[in-house]
């Protein structure tokens, strides 16, 4: 790594980004042929011959390299690379998201716009089908906005429906939210979200590992999706037809390793069909937004309240008390508080619903 200083880096991004605009060269390729030839500009500078030496790379793949090389201009492709105010990080880079360097065929590159990744940063991907209904709706927005809450980084590839609904929940709460795109960044798909992109890059990322002017193709869809969850440390579905490209993404955050999340539906539901089987399958089924967090390991931060409250009576302030900001079960205030069942949970339904405390899966309870 002590060969990528600073200097060194930014003369040789303009080689990496050239290697991209290469049909045939994926991210595998790239990678093999850089680490092979030692430098991107070296590997640029590649004859036919040692182009053939590289693994990955035919003698028929070599020529076709040779001839779409020959139309590429390096520094005016660089150029209007920065003219659009795109940034980029290469695989070697402190920047590049740690998570994303041990998936199956990385990135050998990224194009930004907007902040750069944080390695502090706790990301969550959230996805599901174009065609959301009411339900889908009110669920993506109360998951992201409770992630944003919480200091998470909401991932999604800014598609219509839950994927927008996502990014845009997040932002209202304010939050971070990044957006992978299956094109290039200036070239805005789908265009109902210009105005969404626009928000995203003062306060969040537009992420794409397709150079500038790629069309959204069918094919870059799903490698698209691996990023998505490659970013995150799981993945929430919130809803998915039996054919949806969510269910690509849950599949590659299995094949990663990260942990998969699905909202159940009504099983008349043509939308949320894909879901249920995640579920069968052996997904998280997801009731509280709050099961995310515990599910991987996370602290749940909770607003502390005041001790007291003129709103309540003298029990409810006795047993206020003893529900502290970190989750209490039912059984441990009963045994606290010397109350009945009966009692106490007269007492916290009705504390419930004067907001100071909160109700979380499995009968624990905090202050709200």
């Amino acid at each position: 790594m002590e060969l990528w200083k600073e200097g060194i880096i930014l003369s040789q991004k303009k080689y990496w980004a050239a290697l991209t605009r290469i049909s045939c060269l994926g991210p595998i390729r790239i990678m093999n042929l850089i680490n092979h030839m030692g430098t991107a500009e070296k590997a640029w500078n590649s004859s036919r011959e040692e182009l053939k030496r590289v693994q990955g790379i035919t003698p028929k793949l070599s020529q076709v390299i040779l001839e779409e090389k020959s139309a590429i201009q390096v520094d005016e492709n660089w150029r209007e690379i920065m003219d659009k105010g795109i940034k980029v990080i290469t695989f070697h880079e402190e920047d590049y998201p740690e998570s994303l360097r041990y998936i199956h065929a990385p990135p050998a590159l990224l194009y930004i716009r907007g902040e750069s990744f944080s390695p502090q940063e706790k990301r969550i991907g959230v996805v599901g089908t174009r065609k959301c209904t009411p339900y889908g709706k009110k669920i993506v927005q109360e998951i992201s906005t409770a992630l944003a809450e919480q200091g998470f980084t909401v991932v999604s590839g800014m598609a219509l429906g839950i994927d927008t609904l996502a990014h845009w929940s997040t932002l209202k709460a304010g939050g971070r939210t990044t957006a992978v795109l299956g094109c290039g960044l200036d070239v805005m798909y789908p265009r109902q979200n210009q105005g969404l992109a626009q928000e995203i890059a003062k306060k969040g990322t537009l992420l794409s590992e397709f150079p500038p002017g790629t069309f959204p193709l069918p094919r870059n869809f799903p490698m698209r999706n691996r990023i998505i969850s490659g970013l995150s440390s799981g993945i929430v579905v919130v809803e998915a037809a039996e054919k949806s490209g969510a269910l690509i993404t849950a599949d590659c955050a299995l094949e990663q390793g990260r942990e998969v999340f699905a909202v159940p539906g009504n099983i008349d539901s043509p939308y949320s069909r894909g879901c249920n089987r995640l579920i069968k399958e052996g997904a998280v089924l997801l009731q509280d937004p709050m099961d995310i967090l515990m599910e991987l390991g996370y602290d749940v931060i909770y607003e502390s309240a005041p001790q007291e409250s003129p709103h309540l009576t003298s029990q409810e302030k006795d047993l206020y008390k003893l529900i502290q900001a970190q989750p209490v079960h039912v059984d441990s205030l009963r045994d606290l508080s010397g109350l009945s069942a009966g009692e106490l949970n007269s007492l916290l339904t009705i504390m419930e619903l004067k907001g100071i405390i909160k109700q979380l899966p499995g009968k624990y309870f905090v202050k709200k």
